[in-house]
C-alpha cells in the first residue's frame, strides 16, 4: 500500500512555489481556515506524518507548525498533537480583508483634512489668472516672493532665515544630497547616529561616503562618543536630527544643542541638520543651525506634515554657498514645480497651513496614546510624531521580530534600515500613521503584543 494511502488528516491543497517552504506551509493553513476546509478544534497531522507526505523535511513542518503557534492560529499540547485555534473575531476579519501588509515601516501623516485643503487650493492655483506666470522658467533657487513667505514662517525670535539663503528643494531628501554634494566628496567620511534616517544611509550609499556611527544616549547623539569618532575618522561633516530623530523618536535639550554647536566650531564640521519633524511641535526647538549659522545646511520638508507626495522641501545655506547651491540645483532639478510654492505660499498666508500643522499634532497625540496604551514601557514623548521607538525583551533581536511581523502581515521598519554597523538596537521603529484611525491601529498593535509575548522560533535547528 502507498504511503498517500495510509495519510490520513489535513493536507493543503497547493504550496506556494517562491519563498521559504515553512512560511508556504504557514499560508497554506491560514489560507484552509479562512476557506472553513479547517475548522476550529481540528487536529492536524503529526509532524513526520505531515513531512512524508508532502516530501518536506521534519524540521520545516516543525518550524511551520512553531510560526503558526505564534500566530495564534493553531495550539500544540504535549501527548495529545496540534489542533486548530480560532482566532479573535478582529485578527480573523484583518486577515480575510487585507490583500496587502499593513505598512508601520513607511513614516507617512495620519488622514486628516489635507486632502480638502490641498484640492481647495490647488483649484485656486489653476483657476486664476496668475497661473499663466507659474508655467514658464524660473530662477534655480525658487521664485523669490515663495522663498520670502516661507523664509519668514521659519523665521522666529530664535532663528531668523535669510530668503536669499533658502533654496526650494524636491523635498528634504533632494535638499540633503544637495547639501551633502556641497561638503562632501566620494571616500570621505561623515558622521551620523549609530542609528540614522535610512533615505540619509541611501544617499551617503549612492554618493560613495562612509558613514561613522556615533554613540546614542537619552538625548541622541552623545557629543563625548562625537568628539571621540570626530578625532579618529578625521571626518569634517556631521548629519543629525536634533528633533524627534528618526528611528528613535529621541530629541536633544537646548543645552545639548549648544555643546554640538560647540564641538562643530572646535573640530571644524560642516552641520547637516535635519529639522522635518520639528513643526510637531507648537514652538519649534532652536535649531542648531541658529548657533553656527556659519556652518550649518539647515532642511525641512512639507511632505512629512501636509502629503507624501508635496514634495516640496527647503535648503538653507551659508551666504559662501550660495553660488554653488544655484548651480546644484540647476544640474539636479533646475527648479521646483512653481506650483507647488504657490500653493504652499497661499496656506502660509491663509492660515491652513497652521491649521493643518495643529490637526496633526491632535493626531500625532492620540495615536501616540493608543501606542503607550498597548506598549506602557516605550518612551513617553511630550510632543510625539508618527512613530515611536519600541525596546524589545531580551529574548527578541530586532531583525527576528521584523520578521515575525512580517508573518503575521506587518511590516516595521528592519534593524538594517537605520543601523550604522552590526549592532542590535534591542528595539524596533514603529510608524503610527498608515491605518485608518485609531481603533485599527490598536488592533494591530495588540498582533504586536501578542508576538513579543511569545518566544521567538529557534530557526538555527530547523530546516
Amino acid at each position: 500500500m502507498s504511503l498517500a494511502g495510509t495519510f490520513s488528516g489535513w493536507r493543503p491543497r497547493k504550496l506556494a512555489s517562491e519563498g521559504p517552504r515553512y512560511l508556504a506551509l504557514v499560508s497554506a493553513l491560514e489560507r484552509d481556515i479562512a476557506d472553513g476546509r479547517l475548522s476550529d478544534g481540528d487536529r492536524l497531522p503529526p509532524h513526520r506524518d505531515l513531512a512524508r507526505e508532502l516530501s518536506l523535511s521534519v524540521g520545516t513542518v516543525s518550524k511551520a507548525y512553531q510560526e503558526a503557534e505564534q500566530r495564534g492560529i493553531i495550539s500544540g499540547h504535549v501527548g495529545q498533537g496540534t489542533f486548530v485555534r480560532r482566532r479573535s473575531a478582529a485578527q480573523a476579519e484583518a486577515a480575510t480583508a487585507r490583500h496587502e501588509p499593513v505598512n508601520l515601516a513607511l513614516n507617512v501623516p495620519a488622514h486628516g483634512s489635507e486632502t480638502q485643503v490641498l484640492s481647495a487650493v490647488f483649484g485656486e492655483v489653476v483657476r486664476e489668472s496668475d497661473l499663466a506666470p507659474l508655467l514658464g522658467y524660473h530662477p534655480h533657487p525658487g521664485v523669490f516672493r515663495h522663498r520670502e513667505i516661507i523664509a519668514a514662517s521659519l523665521s522666529d525670535n530664535t532663528f531668523t532665515v535669510d530668503a536669499t539663503q533658502l533654496f526650494l528643494c524636491n523635498g528634504a531628501q533632494h535638499a540633503i544630497d544637495v547639501a551633502l554634494r556641497l561638503v562632501a566628496k566620494p571616500g570621505d567620511s561623515v558622521l551620523v547616529d549609530t542609528f540614522t534616517y535610512s533615505g540619509f544611509k541611501a544617499i551617503a550609499a549612492a554618493s560613495h561616503l562612509n558613514l561613522v556611527s556615533v554613540e546614542m544616549d537619552e538625548e541622541g547623539m552623545d557629543p563625548d562618543a562625537l568628539k571621540k569618532a570626530c578625532r579618529a575618522s578625521r571626518a569634517r561633516v556631521l548629519y543629525c536630527m536634533p528633533t524627534l530623530q528618526s528611528p528613535t523618536a529621541r530629541t536633544m535639550s537646548l543645552a545639548r544643542r549648544r555643546r554640538i554647536a560647540e564641538l562643530a566650531e572646535e573640530l571644524d564640521l560642516a552641520i547637516i541638520e535635519d529639522d522635518v519633524y520639528g513643526f510637531f511641535f507648537p514652538e519649534r526647538p532652536v535649531p542648531i543651525a541658529s548657533l553656527v549659522p556659519a556652518r550649518s545646511f539647515y532642511v525641512t520638508s512639507y511632505s512629512k506634515c501636509l502629503a507624501p507626495a508635496f514634495r516640496l522641501g527647503t535648503l538653507t545655506v551659508p551666504p559662501a554657498y550660495i553660488a554653488q547651491t544655484e548651480l546644484l540645483l540647476h544640474a539636479s532639478a533646475w527648479f521646483v514645480a512653481p506650483m507647488l510654492g504657490e500653493a504652499l505660499v497661499r496656506l502660509i498666508e491663509s492660515g491652513k497651513l497652521e491649521e493643518l500643522l495643529r490637526e496633526r499634532r491632535v493626531q500625532a497625540h492620540e495615536r501616540y496614546r493608543v501606542f503607550l496604551d498597548v506598549f506602557p514601557n516605550a518612551a513617553k514623548l511630550q510632543f510625539p510624531a508618527f512613530y515611536g521607538w519600541l525596546p524589545l525583551p531580551q529574548e527578541w533581536s530586532a531583525d527576528r521580530f521584523t520578521a515575525a511581523a512580517r508573518g503575521r502581515g506587518i511590516l516595521v521598519t528592519p534593524r538594517i534600515a537605520s543601523a550604522v554597523g552590526e549592532g542590535d538596537p534591542g528595539a524596533i521603529r514603529i510608524c503610527l500613521g498608515a491605518p485608518n484611525d485609531p481603533k485599527e491601529l490598536s488592533d494591530i498593535l495588540q498582533i504586536l503584543r501578542d508576538i513579543m509575548a511569545r518566544r521567538p522560533v529557534n530557526v538555527a535547528s530547523v530546516a
